[in-house]
């Protein structure tokens, strides 16, 4: 074997000298052998039997494993399976001086990478331990930038989606965002199906529209989490062929932030508004019914006349209420926490309120699921939320039927929270009322002013907490309270 052959420059990966395993019971053809591969600059460690083989540790660390097909204690052709299940990243090469094409075939589909003849020439060794090296170390590169590659996604603080297909994968971000793992969401269709749950289809045209354009603009979806909350998520898509990339962001405090910015500018307007109006308003009602009074005295006794005056006294009346409830909107909501219980708080409101619907018979069902559990919170704001929340209910339920209340406790973003379902048994709500159900100055009353609901989100927004609502799956509509048990203050 020639050894004339200048020295190459040194084969070797990012970290290390690529190595090289010899197995072979030929002393003479070992040496031989490794004088070639020192040479050329590789890594050689040797074995002469399968036993010595076998008790060799890290064989995954060899990227050629040159393989005697005729060994002392076993043919080399059984140590195959073994080498691929110990080397799996390791070529392997057969060198036997007994060379004919049935084993040549045989070795090939058994996983074999090369077959050599003794005696090996060393050109012929070279050029193919070269050209395996080359597809080892770009193997082993695409390898390392796949795991960096997916170092990166997995660790971005936003969330990651790969579509290929109608397969969906996402990273750990995207886990923690929505409270699901990657089984769970392993499709288009169980994204919109588990994710989106009511707004499915909805949210579902709203994707096919953004795929249609592809992507030129981000755009927006509400999601369901595992544990109950609502959240609105920003997706920026980029698709080619049939796979896509999404990014996707969590903006559900940002766009409350946006919508309390904007409430913040409507309040400063109606307190505006309201303070140069207070007084001249105060002012004319006053005056109305002083001139009441006055010409009460004067009908003493015209019972007809003075009917007409008691209505304009209740018009009057429901004015000055109107004005207050629309002064109380603008003013800052201060919490005067204090230790409650909402069972309480709720029998209160609803013994209040018969005694305006004392017509309707209406009863009260309260399941309290949270063992009397008491809350940290301003008693007299709470209060008016359960007034309207019942008033709304008692209002929209036939004479005589049951408005339903249940509380239990639930674990909510790290904080122990009460929720509080009020159902009434009433048509239910169109979804045009429902998506406005929030919104100051909007009522389907023929008269108020449209603040009893907005009041009480801002009443509930200010303990920390949510309120929703929707209609229930068998009849009527059900408002869903999430107070936390201890607020800050």
């Amino acid at each position: 074997m020639s050894q004339s052959l200048a020295k190459p420059e040194s084969p070797t990966t990012a970290e290390r000298t690529l190595s090289v395993l010899i197995v072979d019971d030929d002393e003479a053809m070992r040496r031989s052998l490794r004088r070639v591969l020192l040479l050329d600059g590789y890594h050689v460690e040797m074995v002469a039997s399968s036993r010595e083989l076998r008790a060799k540790g890290n064989l995954d660390d060899f990227f050629a494993i040159l393989l005697d097909r005729k060994l002392p204690d076993a043919d080399g052709s059984e140590l195959l399976e073994e080498l691929k299940r110990r080397a799996p990243h390791a070529s392997i090469l057969i060198v036997t001086g007994y060379a004919d094409m049935d084993s040549t075939i045989r070795a090939i589909r058994t996983g074999v990478h090369d077959y050599l003849i003794k005696p090996v020439e060393p050109e012929t060794l070279r050029s193919r331990l070269g050209t395996l090296a080359e597809i080892y170390c770009v193997r082993h590169e695409l390898e390392r930038s796949e795991r960096r590659m997916l170092f990166l996604v997995q660790n971005l603080p936003a969330g990651a989606v790969y579509i290929d297909a109608d397969r969906l994968f996402g990273n750990k971000t995207l886990e923690r965002m929505t409270g699901y793992n990657a089984d769970e969401i392993a499709t288009l269709d169980q994204w919109f199906r588990v994710l989106c749950q009511n707004q499915a289809e909805q949210s579902e045209a709203i994707y096919h529209e953004n795929r249609q354009t592809n992507f030129v603009s981000a755009f927006r979806m509400p999601i369901v989490r595992r544990d109950g909350v609502s959240r609105m998520l920003e997706i920026a898509g980029y698709c080619y062929d049939h796979h896509e990339l999404w990014l996707v962001t969590d903006i559900t405090e940002l766009q409350e932030a946006q919508q309390r910015m904007v409430q913040s500018e409507r309040l400063a307007a109606i307190g505006q508004m309201v303070t140069g109006l207070a007084h001249e308003s105060r002012n004319a009602l006053q005056r109305a019914r002083a001139c009441l009074d006055l010409l009460e005295l004067d009908l003493q006794g015209d019972s007809e006349q003075l009917d007409l005056t008691n209505r304009i006294r209740r018009a009057l009346g429901d004015l000055q209420r109107n004005y207050e409830e629309v002064r109380n909107y603008a003013a800052p909501i201060v919490l005067e926490p204090v230790v409650c219980s909402p069972v309480d708080l709720l029998q209160q409101s609803f013994e209040d309120l018969r005694i305006e619907f004392k017509d309707r018979q209406h009863h009260l069902s309260i399941e309290d699921q949270t063992q009397g559990q008491i809350l940290h919170a301003d008693a007299h704001r709470l209060g008016q939320v359960f007034r309207n929340v019942l008033d709304n209910a008692i209002a929209a339920s036939p004479s005589g039927c049951r408005i339903e209340v249940s509380l239990k406790l639930a674990h909510i973003e790290s904080r122990n929270t009460m929720r509080i379902d009020i159902r009434d048994h009433g048509s239910g709500i169109t979804s045009d009322v429902l998506a406005q159900l929030f919104d100051p100055f909007f009522t389907t009353k023929p008269s108020g002013t449209g603040l009893g609901m907005a009041i009480c989100k801002r009443i509930v927004d200010a303990h920390g907490g949510r309120i929703s609502a929707e209609n229930a799956s068998d009849g009527g509509a059900c408002v869903h309270i999430d107070l936390p048990t201890q607020i800050k203050v």
